[in-house]
């Protein structure tokens, strides 16, 4: 908390002081992040030692349990990212001073001629993102993590999966998680080096990850489970003490090359409110189905059960967005646009009232009683506590098409689900919107990312030191 009532500054002897500051008030709840910008020579540092209380204010009053930091712009930016989250997850107000204003704050204010005054949202610049091609962000990305320690293999693994999500159009799977990854494996909550161990018992096996990297782990499974159903008809494999394993869909295509149906969920921490609630409590849990088809691509259904991906939030807050109101509650169950009320304490409703709730639940089940013997409300949030491993579990499930009677081409596959594009189609009286069928989404997506690069957004690009255009 940070409360300025009336603050006037000045420097100088008696009867020829200079006015820094002049009459401020400020009021900075908890939970909360400020940046007072100000130019070399505007005051600021004098400004910190009185919101530090080293100097008295020549009128005027200061309450603050506040961290109060000058020179903001001279940390690294990962390291200030990270005390940023860290201190917003545990309901700690902080305070930056830097003449850089676009550091990642939840306010701005600019300091000058003695004048403290807020910027609004929309007056507030947002550096525009860097524009990537795919291979190129792949290169870097694999580059980011071999340097934090990673095997070769792990690093190549874990970028084709941050970037096939971006290539996608789904930002909140994408190298925007890269940032934490990194801290995250800095501060311990990820072995970098640790190698998943699969142990298999007919139909069934269990992976266990070993707090590793999620995404060896889950491509581990994935492998397993299409290859073991398409030999025996039906296979199920549960992975357990796993980090975050990026977009469910990325590990489609064992599927799609075994001729194999796949159901794969997954568990998360807490993040999504049940219906009528106004607490995070569960989590915003994924549930992806695999249908192979004759075509390059499978046919994929991948979603979480928040009414919006918890990533797409903070893919909004990196690029300094706003989001629709019914996508978030603040910590006090208010509809809220702000995507930085997320970490403090926010949360995203469950999607389809009870119905999600339902769905909600059979993820749990699924994936977390049956695949890791654990719920989500157990699990770590990869954020706020960067230095513990999440401890979320997956469970894929397999079913041979084959051994179901469906030909080995995939065409009759292919004509039904045709008729169930053509039946959604038909219940337009006119023309219908784009996208109408799951797939088509992605598809522009991936279209316009090999056409024209990927998004990076400026926070991103800083927090990973590629700063060049």
């Amino acid at each position: 908390m940070l409360k300025v009532d009336d603050l006037v500054i000045t420097v100088g002897a008696k009867g020829n002081e200079v006015v820094l500051l002049r009459g401020a008030d400020l009021r900075i709840p908890a939970g909360s992040s400020l940046l007072i910008q100000g130019e070399r020579g505007s005051g600021k540092s004098t400004l910190c030692k009185v919101l530090c209380g080293e100097l008295e204010p020549r009128f005027g009053t200061v309450e603050s349990d506040a961290l109060i930091i000058d020179d903001a712009d001279a940390m690294d930016p990962t390291v200030l990212a990270d005390l940023l989250d860290r201190r917003t997850s545990q309901g700690k107000t902080t305070v930056l001073l830097a003449t850089d204003g676009s550091l990642p704050t939840d306010r701005v204010c600019r300091l000058a001629r003695g004048t403290l005054c807020y910027i609004d949202e929309e007056s507030r610049s947002v550096p525009e993102p860097l524009r990537v091609p795919p291979a190129t962000l792949k290169e870097r990305s694999a580059a980011a993590l071999r340097a934090a320690g990673s095997s070769d293999e792990t690093a190549t693994l874990v970028a084709d999966v941050l970037v096939e999500a971006d290539v996608r159009g789904h930002h909140s799977h994408g190298v925007g998680l890269l940032p934490t990854y990194l801290t995250r494996v800095r501060q311990g909550g990820i072995d970098p080096l640790a190698e998943p161990v699969l142990t298999e018992q007919g139909a069934v096996a269990r992976v266990d990850a070993r707090n590793g990297f999620g995404q060896p782990a889950a491509a581990m499974a994935a492998d397993w489970c299409a290859a073991t159903a398409a030999r025996l008809g039906v296979a199920a494999v549960a992975v357990h003490s796993n980090n975050h394993v990026g977009m469910m869909a990325a590990y489609r295509w064992p599927f799609q090359r075994q001729g194999v149906a796949g159901l794969l969920f997954n568990i998360s921490g807490p993040s999504l409110a049940a219906p009528g609630a106004a607490r995070p409590t569960l989590g915003s849990n994924a549930i992806c189905m695999v249908t192979p088809t004759a075509a390059v691509e499978p046919f994929v259904v991948d979603f979480a059960t928040g009414v919006v991906s918890i990533g797409k939030i903070r893919a909004a807050a990196q690029r300094g967005d706003q989001v629709p109101s019914e996508w978030l509650l603040d910590s006090r169950g208010r509809p809220s646009s702000n995507p930085l009320d997320l970490e403090k304490g926010g949360s995203v409703p469950v999607f389809g009232d009870y119905k999600g709730l339902c769905v909600t639940l059979i993820a749990e089940v699924i994936a977390g009683i049956l695949g890791g013997h654990t719920v989500s409300p157990l699990v770590v949030k990869q954020r706020a506590e960067p230095g513990r491993p999440m401890g979320c579990t997956q469970l894929f499930v397999g079913l041979s098409t084959t051994a179901f009677g469906l030909d080995a081409e995939r065409t009759s596959i292919d004509k039904l689900l045709q008729t169930l594009r053509d039946a959604v189609l038909a219940g337009y009286p006119g023309q219908p919107p784009t996208p109408y069928f799951p797939d088509q989404a992605e598809a522009a997506w991936t279209a316009r990312a090999h056409e024209t690069g990927i998004p990076v957004p400026a926070a991103v690009a800083t927090a990973l030191g590629w700063s060049e255009r």
